[in-house]
Parts: structure tokens; C-alpha cells; sequence
């Protein structure tokens, strides 16, 4: 089984601690979610973490402050929507013998690019784009969890 997470959002909740105008000053402090950090150092399956960055070193900046890096496979920082769609379906060609999960926040980009290629999706509904509607069925992931602790049990099923 790989695992591909979302950053924003999904690991940690970029929205409660990551203002804007401050952004550069607030992820010194930022924090994982409840439950992340057990999941990812006992999960036993790959890990990939892909996540679009619009301020260069910023995620990587993210990914040092949470303590994280060491938990995955690969970590991939892409620049746009085309792109993180390109990479997933590279991540689909590269492990074609694995059962590959999406997980993160967004219906119309993680959860729809997931759909599209055929992989199976979690939908975190946390932060911002918590309450978006799916406009169509790709946006309708194949589980909904409300908390990252609830992600073991979906993937057990």
C-alpha cells in the first residue's frame, strides 16, 4: 500500500495557524494534527507527500518545522495544479503493483486528480476548503474522515 498525502491542511491545520501577511514568521510555530505523527512512524506502507508550493522554500520550511521529512519515502514540491495532477499519475505508472491512496483536503484538486487516475481517496474535512460540495463525482471521495486519527480504521476496511 502507498500512501500519497496533501500538506496544507491535511498534515497540519494551515488555516488556525498560518496567516497570510505572516505566513513566513508562523510556520516557525506551526504543529502537526492530532494523530499524524503516530500514523506516519507506524505506518508500514510507502509514503509520499506531494504538495504545491507558490512561495519558493516555503514548504520545505513547512515540512522542517512539523518533523516530518523523515516519515516519507519521497517528498515531491510541485508549482501548479497541472503539475501535482502530472506527478500523481506518474506516482501511478512508477508503483503499478500498489494500492495507492490520496489524502487531503481539496475535492477539486487532491480528491478530483485521485478519481481521475483511478486511485482510491480520503477526504480530511479540515481547514478552508472544508465545506466545498462536490460538482460532480469526481469530487466525491471514496471515505471522509473528520480527524486524522480516524485514517487507520479507513484504510483497515
Amino acid at each position: 500500500m502507498l500512501i500519497v498525502f496533501d500538506l496544507d491542511d491535511t498534515l497540519y491545520d494551515k488555516t488556525g495557524q498560518v496567516a497570510e501577511h505572516s505566513r513566513w514568521r508562523d510556520v516557525e510555530k506551526i504543529v502537526p494534527l492530532p494523530g499524524v505523527k503516530e500514523f506516519l512512524s507506524s505506518f508500514e506502507g510507502k509514503k509520499i507527500l506531494l504538495t504545491k508550493e507558490t512561495d519558493p522554500g516555503l514548504q520545505t520550511k513547512k515540512i522542517e518545522a512539523l518533523g516530518i521529512k523523515k516519515f516519507f519515502d519521497k517528498i515531491i514540491i510541485c508549482h501548479s495544479d497541472d503539475e501535482k495532477k502530472a506527478l500523481l499519475g506518474k506516482i501511478k505508472q512508477d508503483y503499478p503493483n500498489e494500492e495507492i491512496w490520496v489524502v487531503g483536503d481539496r475535492i477539486d484538486t487532491e480528491i478530483r486528480f485521485g478519481k481521475e487516475l483511478g486511485l482510491k481517496t480520503i477526504r480530511l474535512k479540515n481547514g478552508k476548503y472544508k465545506d466545498l460540495v462536490p460538482r460532480n463525482s469526481y469530487e466525491v471521495p471514496d471515505y471522509e474522515i473528520a480527524s486524522f486519527k480516524e485514517l487507520k480504521k479507513v484504510l483497515a476496511k
